[in-house]
């Protein structure tokens, strides 16, 4: 007769319930044990012993569901996997990669069915002949009993059109051999980094010059050895007054960057002569001229534009300053406005330096200097060209250059045309 059926623990039973395990008493078939048969054995009796077992039709459905469980759980740890926006590359105890996420692939530009169960070395071997460390690459990735105590952590950059700086961060896995590589693309953050360089290198040289021009005239006047004639004083006052214009002007810059920056630039529109706004510019620039002469081609009936009036001269000013620094040598600078479709197309064109095609994606980055030695000698901060994209852009425009290297620049940027329905909306953008 089998024994009374014994409750197990909620905490046993797989679903939450409780189940029914049977107990059987075998005895050993020694000889001492053969003697006792028929008598009461006590409960401790060593040569007592019960087995446990669950019916087998639970059994079963246990065993199924644990096996749908480990199934989910693997598929979710999978999806985890796929969806992070760092690249992960996993690697068996073989040297094989076993996995690879979305994101890896589209940081190296490779698809993960072609290298899946392929030879790790082979896929870092290929990694590193488009990368900056190619050696340190080939080297570790040679060896397939890589650990993550000994190469932890790696930094490069990839050769691609615009190159990416990848920081690889290995760890180790449970098997002996296997281990994962987490990939992560810090170029916006290493571009954060440079800015922030550029920016104290840029204000710092900016302001020292002006600085010093402005104490140095300030000093001259206030000694009380030298006694100047009125015409000597206006002229250094003059000095320390064009100074302290540009010290203005460069901290105005970093607010309208900074405004751009956020999207809070404010614009206040209204029908615009363009024509008076382009000859304003011009007008203002050859003053600033040594060895430039200034051409404007400007239609007789040109379309008043939708804009901020304060805002475009900004534009055209900044654009002008552009052209005289980066043509010393002098030349003509043509101004143009030409209707397209229903916006005003302005171009201003210069005989300069030109700018290398590559760089024309990046001349409007804020700091960005396609000559950096060249741009110490001329000044500036490196944000008219970005604050003017950002203009422009706020008005609905576009902006653009045209150049290669030693023929000179074309800048051109669209405002729209003024209509019926301008007039009715508000004028303001905060």
């Amino acid at each position: 007769m089998l024994p009374k059926p014994l409750s197990l623990p909620k905490a046993n039973a797989p679903s939450g319930g409780t189940f029914t395990r049977w107990g059987i008493c075998l005895c050993s078939r020694d000889k001492r044990n053969r003697k006792k048969r028929g008598r009461k054995r006590k409960k401790d009796d060593p040569a007592c012993k019960t087995f446990f077992f669950v019916p087998p039709t639970f059994s079963l459905g246990w065993r199924n569901e644990r096996a749908v469980t480990d199934a989910s759980t693997r598929e979710l740890a999978q999806d985890a996997l796929s969806s992070l926006a760092d690249g992960v590359t996993l690697v068996n105890d073989a040297g094989r990669i076993v996995f690879m996420n979305p994101r890896a692939e589209e940081l190296f530009g490779v698809h993960a069915g072609e290298w899946i169960d392929a030879d790790a070395g082979k896929f870092f071997r290929a990694l590193a002949k488009n990368s900056t460390v190619g050696d340190v690459l080939a080297a570790r990735f040679a060896q397939q009993t890589v650990r993550a105590r000994e190469l932890p952590f790696l930094e490069f950059s990839l050769r691609t059109p615009r190159e990416k700086v990848i920081q690889a961060k290995w760890f180790a896995l449970q098997d002996a051999n296997a281990y994962g590589v987490l990939w992560r693309d810090v170029t916006h953050e290493k571009e954060v980094d440079q800015m922030k360089n550029q920016l104290l290198s840029t204000v710092s040289h900016e302001l020292r010059t002006p600085l010093a021009s402005i104490k140095g005239f300030a000093t001259t006047l206030l000694r009380s050895d030298v006694r100047w004639d009125e015409a000597t004083q206006r002229e250094f006052l003059r000095i320390i007054e064009e100074e302290s214009n540009r010290l203005e002007e460069l901290i105005d810059n970093l607010l309208d960057m900074s405004q751009v920056e956020a999207g809070a630039l404010r614009i206040h529109r209204e029908p615009v002569q363009l024509r008076r706004l382009v000859r304003e510019a011009v007008e203002n620039a050859q003053r600033r001229a040594d060895s430039h002469w200034f051409v404007m081609d400007l239609p007789a009936e040109l379309p008043r534009v939708w804009a901020d009036p304060r805002r475009i001269g900004q534009v055209l000013n900044n654009i002008l300053e552009n052209a005289l620094k980066y043509s010393p040598n002098g030349g003509q600078i043509t101004v143009t406005c030409e209707i397209e479709g229903e916006t005003v197309l302005t171009s201003i064109a210069d005989q300069g330096e030109g700018i290398p095609r590559e760089l024309l994606e990046r001349i409007f980055d804020r700091f960005f200097q396609v000559d950096a030695a060249s741009t110490r000698k001329t000044g500036g901060s490196g944000l008219g060209l970005a604050i003017a994209k950002g203009i422009v852009e706020a008005h609905g425009g576009v902006i653009w250059a045209e150049s290669e290297a030693g023929q000179g620049s074309v800048f051109r940027f669209s405002l729209p045309i003024v209509n019926e329905s301008d007039f009715l909306e508000n004028q303001d953008i905060e």
